[in-house]
């Protein structure tokens, strides 16, 4: 298919070893290019965590992908070109969201249903992939921030079902046709050092930039 034209099997350095079922996997977003390669290539069967937005009526796939995605998070000149190229997209884009299994996420009280449903797919043995990056001044080769979701989602599960989930950090770059995945990190040997939910997705953050330093900047 086209995607798999576009996104060719990158060389996958997996320090982890065997991936456990039912984790939580941590990824920077690699602009547009995160997501489909790393549906088509990570080495797991993932449900993903992805824009509410995406999911919704053609209207608000059409604003989302012209106004925040192209616009704001990479950097692309409002006009006519931009505006043509998120109306077209906007029109096969949600078949793509559905076929990749993404989880609407919110900004508001129903970010609640997003972390209840993802408990029901990590007890599924499912995993799920969240891009938790910051990208509000757009893109990065070095990520800056996380926001903490995924700290909340390992917190719940924890709660519900008495365990640890491992979290992986993962690192993905199209121009070098590398992944690299880390070594799995819990939340509750964080917590256990006191850090908060800020300060965990910031280690986390932080694992995901040394897999870029050590195997992807070099």
């Amino acid at each position: 298919c086209f995607l798999r034209l576009r996104y060719k099997k990158p060389q996958i350095i997996n320090l982890a070893g065997e991936i456990q079922e039912g984790s939580i996997v941590v990824a920077n977003h690699s602009g547009k290019n995160g997501p489909p390669a790393l549906d088509l290539h990570y080495p797991a069967f993932t449900a993903k965590w992805g824009a509410h937005e995406m999911l919704g009526n053609y209207a608000g796939r059409r604003a989302y992908l012209r106004d925040i995605l192209y616009i704001k998070k990479c950097g692309k000149k409002p006009g006519f070109r931009t505006s043509f190229k998120a109306s077209l997209e906007a029109i096969f884009s949600i078949y793509i969201y559905r076929g990749m299994r993404f989880l609407p996420t919110y900004q508001d009280g129903r970010f609640a249903t997003t972390l209840r449903n993802s408990v029901q797919v990590l007890d599924a043995g499912i995993s799920v992939m969240i891009y938790p990056e910051n990208s509000n001044e757009g893109y990065k080769d070095v990520l800056t921030e996380f926001f903490p979701g995924f700290v909340m989602l390992a917190e719940k599960y924890y709660r519900q079902k008495g365990k640890d989930v491992p979290i992986y950090p993962v690192y993905y770059s199209l121009p070098k046709r590398i992944m690299v995945i880390g070594k799995p990190l819990f939340v509750q040997d964080m917590v256990r050092e006191g850090l908060d939910r800020y300060q965990i997705a910031q280690r986390y953050c932080d694992a995901v930039n040394a897999l870029y330093f050590q195997y992807v900047q070099n």
